[in-house]
């Protein structure tokens, strides 16, 4: 017989058996105390003790009238105002030029010179000029001209950028001929306002000339340097020599072997150019005489080339002389100019 037609069998018969146990166990009973209410304060007064403390809420702060908002708004603008006025053109100013510019050496061949500049920023632009002769053959002749030039004779800088453009030049003017004469190594102020120095060799001869002076050039341009050039009026090589010869002739020493003698030169108020026509000469005093009475002095070389060039006579000519006497002669169907000095 199974487990459960056992239990099913018991439960039927056995029923006295099934009550005797459920009399057997305990028995679980509860009754209902009751609390008087103060009591029930006394058993809840925790509640209170752990409640927190109400969060009082924060005065409304009033806002401040509204002349002075404005004030304070009209501040604040003006600071920033100020702050902006100092910061934005420090963040575009562009940074100061260079202190100097070695721009090297440069020749201007047709006079047979050669130039070394410098250009300078000290709240402006300067530069320095230095001019000797390209062939040392020709320093006595150079020499010559610098101490005693046959005309005032000027030089032209010119300051290139990486393009090649002219970004700045300027005309130096060298003293006058005849104007009073520093002696070597001393400055002297030319006539375009800057400072010529000649400076002497072992010989004692000029052997170059200092030039310095302003230039007309903004910073924006004097940075963009990056080459310049010149040119000159300065006598050309071949008439340097002749200059020199005359000049010697002057002094009485010939480097041609003569012992020509040279009359003073004619001072004038003003240059003269005009017109005339040599009718005679002197060969002896190296001197040519005009049909108007003037009388130049041309040396031997200009003699000799005089005589080459235009042997008949009356043979009409141009002059132009400056004021100190130095003068050019010129001849239509002649390409040979002489150099002369006008003495009456």
């Amino acid at each position: 017989m199974s487990d459960a037609d056992q239990n099913e069998s018991g439960q039927g018969s056995g029923g006295g058996a099934t009550a005797s146990v459920a009399e057997a166990l305990p028995v679980s009973r509860f009754e209902v105390v009751p609390i008087a209410e103060s009591n029930l304060k006394e058993l809840y007064s925790f509640r209170e003790a752990m409640a927190p403390e109400p969060v009082q809420a924060a005065p409304k702060q009033q806002a401040p009238p509204l002349p002075i908002v404005k004030i304070l708004l009209m501040l604040v603008l003006l600071a920033g105002g100020v702050l902006v006025a100092f910061t934005v053109p420090s963040l575009f100013q562009s940074k100061p030029p260079v202190p100097y510019i070695d721009l090297g050496s440069q020749r201007f061949d047709p006079a047979g010179l050669s130039g070394r500049l410098i250009a300078r920023w000290d709240n402006g632009s300067s530069y320095q000029l230095f001019i000797d002769p390209i062939d040392p053959h020709q320093a006595e002749a150079f020499a010559a001209v610098a101490q005693d030039p046959p005309r005032q004779l000027s030089i032209m800088l010119r300051f290139r950028d990486d393009a090649g453009i002219v970004a700045c030049q300027k005309r130096v003017l060298l003293p006058e001929p005849g104007a009073e004469t520093a002696a070597p190594r001393q400055p002297q102020v030319t006539d375009s306002g800057d400072t010529m120095q000649n400076m002497t060799g072992e010989n004692g001869q000029i052997a170059e000339i200092d030039l310095s002076g302003p230039l007309p050039c903004t910073a924006k341009a004097y940075s963009s340097f990056k080459t310049w050039d010149f040119i000159t009026d300065f006598p050309t090589a071949g008439e340097e020599d002749i200059w020199l010869k005359q000049e010697s002739e002057q002094n009485g020493k010939s480097h041609a072997g003569n012992a020509l003698l040279s009359p003073r030169t004619r001072r004038l108020a003003v240059g003269i150019e005009g017109d005339d026509e040599i009718v005679g000469d002197n060969p002896s005093h190296g001197t040519v005489e005009t049909s108007s009475g003037r009388v130049f002095f041309l040396g031997a070389e200009g003699m000799h080339t005089r005589i080459t060039a235009w042997p008949v006579f009356p043979a009409p000519i141009h002059f132009h002389c400056d004021k100190n006497g130095s003068c050019v002669l010129t001849r239509d169907n002649s390409s040979v100019s002489l150099r002369a000095r006008l003495v009456h």
